[in-house]
């Protein structure tokens, strides 16, 4: 009977043993599964807190060019204002101090560029000729010219 009582008591120990290593593994887990957790938290603040330093960056980048970009629109428009006096001083050549850039507001509006032209002949020709580009040309034998014989 000794023997039955030591293997009880074996028995009943190892399961206890077995429920305390399972807490312990149980704990261990959690505790490590929370580092990785605030890792991971670290260090998406970090990428967070990097995308928008660079992004304050881009915006101070963009301010600059924009401010530069208005200066030389400045510069540029002086100089034309400078080139259209020195110009019309120089000579009887009038340079508007303004862009000649017309926009067409109205369906109306049209300039010269927007009319389709008939192709213009530039080919020598008398006065009431027809031209190289007429339809007409090339297509009637004149009257002076002797008829050749087809040979067969």
């Amino acid at each position: 009977m000794e023997f039955e009582v030591i293997n009880i008591i074996v028995f009943v120990t190892g399961i206890i043993l077995g429920f305390v290593a399972a807490l312990a593994f149980k704990s261990m887990s959690q505790r490590s599964s929370q580092l990785k957790s605030s890792a991971t938290t670290a260090t998406i603040d970090a990428l967070q807190q990097d995308i928008e330093r660079r992004q304050v960056l881009a915006d101070d980048h963009f301010m600059q060019v924009n401010t530069q970009l208005t200066a030389l629109d400045r510069k540029i428009a002086d100089l034309r204002k400078v080139l259209s006096e020195g110009s019309s001083q120089l000579s009887g050549i009038s340079i508007s101090a303004t862009p000649a850039i017309k926009m067409a507001t109205n369906e109306e509006e049209t300039t010269e560029l927007d009319l389709a032209y008939v192709p213009r002949d530039y080919a020598n020709k008398e006065q009431n000729e027809a031209g190289t580009l007429s339809e007409g040309f090339g297509l009637r034998r004149d009257q002076d010219e002797p008829s050749t014989p087809k040979a067969s």
